[in-house]
Formats: structure tokens, C-alpha cells, sequence
């Protein structure tokens, strides 16, 4: 289809045929898969796609209602429209998040791949301001194949280039990440507590939905000593950047019996002999979460004596008074 008329006339005929109420569930499956062969094959016909009117609102609707074999179809059309960037724009403005995100859920382990695909590569653009750098996230209860794709997803995301975290966000990105907090995966765990902590960090009006997600309670469970030291500095990150900027947040943690765990985590690492970066890590993360929740360093060490004081101390103040005062 080398023919620049031949090609235009081609993508209209196929988008028209979609938007057509007289085409059959199976007639989809086979004008998404002609399209999806004109995208692969011409850049033109990319472009062609990009810019008509009904292609993208068509693509949420199959999204959304089609068969499972025209969403995968759509899905890989996605993916492929996404490798140019002005296209990756308009696939975003489109719509096509939220369903592609639905589809993750999808029973059909192809239908997944596809998805992940396609958010991975919408999200691309978002590399030059990857605040995650190359941390591997893993999920729980996915295929190793959309493990990877969900990884670049939610890394590229972290820079909120064109506005994607705010997408995501909108289309219950929470409640996914906060969900990973409850895997049996270290990894997981661990970068979905830093994923938040950048997402508190950079979206405050995100955080009441991260309280009442319940991720403050799951966050001072993982600062137990039975998690891996990486988990309990990544949960230590998110709890200084929510008691950062919420005075709400700030008694969500006190109520969830953060304080103590919190203090237990500033001396941890000398008591458990921990080494390397992530004890230091969970040191000053635990540390300053302390000083947000007290309101300062001086009221954290102000608290800290009166709780020297206490009939009943099993903190170690005096040792926490030591390292505030190195560190």
C-alpha cells in the first residue's frame, strides 16, 4: 500500500467500518486486525489514524464492550500509534487509560500483555523525568511478560510529563498501588511505598485518598523487623512524605501506632546490625517523619524527654537522643 491515496482511503474505510452499528462482534475482530496491519506497516497510516475524529473514541468503546480478541487488537494498535510522539498524545487525551487500565484485569493473559504494552508505551515519554531511576517493580499475580511493561509503566509515569500520574490517578492508580503494598514480594512492596511517596510528593490533594485506601496502617506494618530492610526504609520514605504535608495524615499515623514503630526504626539499624544504604535510609526517613508528626526537631526532642519520663518507657530514648543528635 504504497499509494499515499490508496492508504487514506484504506484507514477510512476501516475506521468507517468500525463505526458502523451494522458490523458483527466478529467483523470487528477482523477490521481492528486490518488496522492494526496498516499501522504496523506505514507510518503514514499511523498518522492517518492519530488524526481521524471517531478513531479514538471507537478505540474506548472496543475497549470498553468489544470481544476480548478486538480490545487485544486495539491495544496493540495503541501500542504501535504510541511509538511517534504526537500520536502518544492524543492516544492520552483520547480517553484510552482508563479502559486500558480495565483491561489489566482482563481473565485473558493475552488481553493483559496487550494492555501493559500499550500503557507502557504511552507512558514513554515520561523517561527524561524518571525520578525512580531503573528499580524493577514487581507485581503479584501477573505473567512475567506484563511485569516488565507494568514496570516501565509506572516509572516512566513518576515524572507526570503530559500529565499522566494525574490520569492514572483519576482512573484508580491508588488503589493499585496500594494494593502492592499487601504483596509477599519484597520488591513489590518496596517500590510501591517509594512510588507513593513521590506521588504524596508531588500531588498533596492525592493523599486523602491514600489515607482512606488504609496505605497508613499497611505502611507501619512494614516497618516490622520481620520485613526486608528496603521495605522498611521505602515505608519509612512514604510515612515522612505523607506526615510532610497533611496535618490529617499526621494522625493517621499517630492513630495507626506509628510513633513507637517509628522510633524503634531510628535505632534499628545499629540494634539489628544493619548495613549499608537502606539502614541509614530507614534512620533519616523515620527520623524525619518523627520531626513532621512533632512539628520540628526541637518538638521531637521535646517529646522525647517527656517520654524519658514515663513509668512505663520501653523506648530506648536515650539511644534515639544519640542518633538524632549524629545524625
Amino acid at each position: 500500500m504504497d499509494d499515499p491515496e490508496k492508504t487514506t482511503s484504506r484507514v477510512a474505510q476501516l475506521v468507517e467500518q468500525l463505526h458502523s452499528n451494522a458490523s458483527s462482534p466478529h467483523e470487528k475482530e477482523l477490521t481492528t486486525a486490518c488496522l492494526l496491519g496498516v499501522a504496523k506497516a506505514r507510518k503514514a497510516a499511523r498518522a492517518l489514524i492519530g488524526s481521524h475524529g471517531q478513531a479514538m473514541p471507537l478505540f474506548v468503546s472496543i475497549l470498553r464492550t468489544g470481544t476480548v480478541l478486538a480490545k487485544i487488537n486495539v491495544a496493540a494498535t495503541l501500542s504501535v500509534l504510541c511509538k511517534e510522539e504526537d500520536l502518544r498524545v492524543k492516544v492520552l487525551l483520547g480517553g484510552c487509560i482508563p479502559p486500558l487500565l480495565s483491561l489489566l484485569k482482563s481473565d485473558a493473559a493475552e488481553a493483559r500483555k496487550a494492555a501493559a504494552e500499550a500503557l507502557c508505551e504511552v507512558s514513554s515519554g515520561g523517561l527524561s523525568d524518571d525520578h525512580v531511576g531503573m528499580k524493577i517493580f514487581v507485581t503479584e499475580g501477573v505473567d512475567k511478560v506484563v511485569e516488565g511493561f507494568i514496570v516501565g509503566s509506572l516509572r516512566n509515569l513518576c515524572g507526570d510529563k503530559d500529565g499522566y500520574w494525574r490520569t492514572t490517578l483519576d482512573a484508580g492508580g491508588v488503589d493499585i498501588i496500594v494494593n502492592l503494598l499487601y504483596s509477599d514480594n519484597p520488591v513489590a512492596q518496596s517500590n510501591a511505598a517509594s512510588l507513593l511517596a513521590r506521588l504524596m510528593l508531588a500531588f498533596t490533594d492525592s493523599i486523602p485518598k491514600i489515607i482512606d485506601s488504609g496505605a497508613v496502617k499497611a505502611l507501619v506494618g512494614l516497618l516490622g523487623e520481620v520485613k526486608d530492610v528496603s521495605v522498611r526504609a521505602s515505608a519509612a520514605e512514604a510515612l515522612e512524605a505523607l506526615s510532610s504535608k497533611s496535618t490529617k495524615a499526621k494522625q493517621a499515623i499517630v492513630d495507626a501506632q506509628g510513633m513507637p514503630v517509628l522510633i524503634g526504626s531510628i535505632v534499628a539499624p545499629s540494634k539489628e546490625g544493619m548495613q549499608g544504604e537502606w539502614g541509614q535510609a530507614l534512620q533519616q526517613h523515620s527520623m524525619q517523619a518523627l520531626a513532621n508528626i512533632c512539628g520540628g526537631m526541637p518538638a521531637l526532642l521535646l517529646y522525647l524527654g517527656e517520654l524519658s519520663q514515663s513509668p512505663r518507657l520501653s523506648a530506648p530514648v536515650a539511644d534515639i537522643i544519640e542518633h538524632l543528635l549524629i545524625l
